[in-house]
């Protein structure tokens, strides 16, 4: 049976499906597609059929493009609402010759869970960063090793429980189960960043459409994020204020010339307005003069968030997300952030789209699990043919109320519930 997997991002501009086949610590994408997203604010979910019928969109699709029907998916929700802790869980090995076995380190996972937190936040995600065992301290999830006891210290992220039940509902009522889960900033993280770097200090920028994150990683563990209230939006708004046009267009416009190059297109004129007898001519050269002036905004508004942790050192920091899908954005943010910035596209074949880069964390992060919980379900299995090829290219080239909280957690998928659920 092959590791094929669904992940399914659910964002405020757009709702992304990617599945793919795991090999050794490869990917090969099956089906990509994203379509924008009409229910979602701020991180919350305003319009629960509208969020429904798009995710039924989007398997349907990848259902009828691959031969099979999706019955699981890994689950990304944007970190708005988003809070991080450090705990640790120890507990004593339970084989008579003191091997460390899966279980082990599962309980002790689920020890680290408890700790003091608000009523209204609920664990989405226990990321295991170091392992202390009686001798030493391993980064390698130490199964087989001999020790007495078991210390497991965890990145441990939590969302508010009203926001996961609604999404775990929304994906529940499109028909299909909730794999697993975590948040937009630890999976981007998963893709854009070598362990090196989340290990020595970097700085992960997602920018949205009406939100960006901005997400601080050291020794292994997510140590601070941020939510910015800027995004694409504020550029395409740049846009349709300064040459006084429909957002619309703005957006168009954006998306077909947009760059923050100002040596090109100096005698390419892409709009002309008309006021009485004068003429207006805009060329691509003017439009990366307003883009510029709006990464500037935007990335003078990131930089507060970004000073909160500043001791001084230089940090890796990638831009990630659609909203960074813009020409030499990263030369305009490097110089008002006063470091090396650099944008991450995926070189992945069929997912090489910024906002493909959280679904592709997401695989790696559903890799990681599977060596601390075993083979996981598949997301769907594939029909008897003679190659997965002809499966990818199909994949590829396919044109085409929230209840109680107490009701709702009942609604976790079997995998979820066994891992977070606190030992009794």
């Amino acid at each position: 049976m092959k590791d094929i997997y669904a992940v399914l991002d659910i964002g405020s501009a757009t709702v992304k499906l990617l599945v793919g086949e795991v090999v050794s610590a490869n990917i090969n994408i099956l089906f990509s597609k994203k379509m924008t997203s009409h229910g979602i604010r701020k991180g919350k979910i305003e319009s629960m059929p509208t969020v429904v019928s798009e995710i039924k969109t989007l398997l349907d699709e990848a259902s009828a493009a691959l031969g099979a029907t999706i019955t699981k998916v890994a689950l990304c929700i944007p970190s708005f609402h988003a809070h991080i802790y450090q705990s640790d869980g120890i507990t004593k090995v339970n084989s008579p010759s003191d091997q460390i076995t899966s279980d082990d380190v599962v309980r002790a996972l689920k020890l680290s869970r408890r700790f003091e937190r608000d009523d209204n936040e609920e664990v989405i995600s226990v990321i295991p960063t170091l392992y202390q065992l009686d001798t030493k301290v391993m980064r390698e999830i130490p199964i087989g090793q001999k020790s007495a006891s078991l210390k497991a210290e965890s990145l441990v992220i939590t969302t508010k429980k009203k926001l996961l039940y609604s999404y775990i509902s929304a994906v529940e009522k499109a028909g299909v189960e909730v794999l697993d889960i975590t948040i937009n900033a630890y999976a981007c993280a998963k893709e854009a960043f070598d362990a090196v770097y989340l290990q020595e200090g970097a700085i992960l920028i997602d920018i949205g459409y009406k939100t960006s994150t901005v997400a601080f990683f050291e020794g292994g563990y997510l140590k601070y994020i941020a939510q910015a209230g800027v995004g694409g939006y504020d550029l395409t708004k740049k846009i349709a204020t300064s040459w006084q046009i429909p957002m619309d267009r703005a957006e168009v416009y954006k998306v077909k010339y947009g760059t923050c190059d100002y040596h090109i297109g100096d005698e390419d004129i892409i709009h002309t307005t008309r006021n009485q007898d004068k003429e207006t001519h805009y060329t691509q050269r003017d439009l990366a003069e307003v883009l510029s002036e709006g990464v500037k905004d935007i990335m003078e508004v990131i930089k507060t968030k970004i000073d909160i942790i500043n001791d001084g050192r230089s940090y890796e920091t990638v831009i990630v997300g659609g909203g960074g899908e813009l020409p030499d954005i990263e030369k305009v943010s490097s110089v008002v952030l006063e470091s090396a910035v650099r944008t991450y596209r995926p070189d992945t074949i069929g997912a090489r789209d910024m906002s493909f880069v959280s679904c592709l964390g997401m695989m790696y992060y559903l890799n990681d699990r599977s060596r601390i919980l075993g083979k996981m379900d598949p997301s769907l299995i594939l029909p008897d043919i003679s190659s997965t090829m002809s499966i990818r290219f199909k994949g590829l080239t396919k044109s085409k109320p929230i209840h109680s909280d107490k009701k709702n957690k009942s609604r976790f998928s079997k995998v979820i519930e066994n891992f977070f659920s606190e030992e009794d």
